[in-house]
């Protein structure tokens, strides 16, 4: 399945103060600057994803992969904390540069997310078989 990042997902990964936080850093221009910046993450994650010529990608802008929701939540993350107040720690640190790996890994085809596929369409990744008509995964 392939889906936009929400609020709510974001609010998985960083407090409701760290994100009024930033968005009070930024100039009003009558848009969310959340929602710019997760809009601009899903572009991101999107580019290392067409980078892989195994994945199909969505149409729709700013979905991604529902498996790689949480790591562009990591990745959206440090651009919002890096403008709180408070120190950025270590662990924040790590996992930035660990979605960033990822991303690599998935744009070098060493690790393949689930293509987009509509509903009732064979993902890809799967064959099917012959005799049953059943998708099957390849590994």
């Amino acid at each position: 399945m392939w889906r936009s990042i929400t609020l709510d997902d974001i609010a998985a990964t960083v407090s409701q103060a760290e994100l009024e936080t930033y968005r009070r850093s930024e100039p009003d221009s009558g848009k969310d600057p959340i929602v710019i910046l997760l809009n601009g993450t899903a572009a991101l994650v999107r580019a290392y994803c067409r980078s892989n010529s195994s994945i199909v990608l969505s149409p729709r802008a700013n979905e991604i992969p529902d498996s790689l929701i949480t790591l562009a939540c990591d990745y959206a993350a440090f651009d919002i904390l890096k403008r709180h107040p408070t120190k950025m720690t270590d662990a924040r640190r790590t996992a930035r540069k660990d979605a960033i790996d990822q991303l690599k890994s998935i744009a070098a085809g060493e690790l393949t997310p689930e293509s987009f596929a509509e509903p009732g369409q064979t993902p890809s990744g799967a064959t099917t078989s012959p005799v049953h008509d059943t998708p099957h995964r390849i590994l």
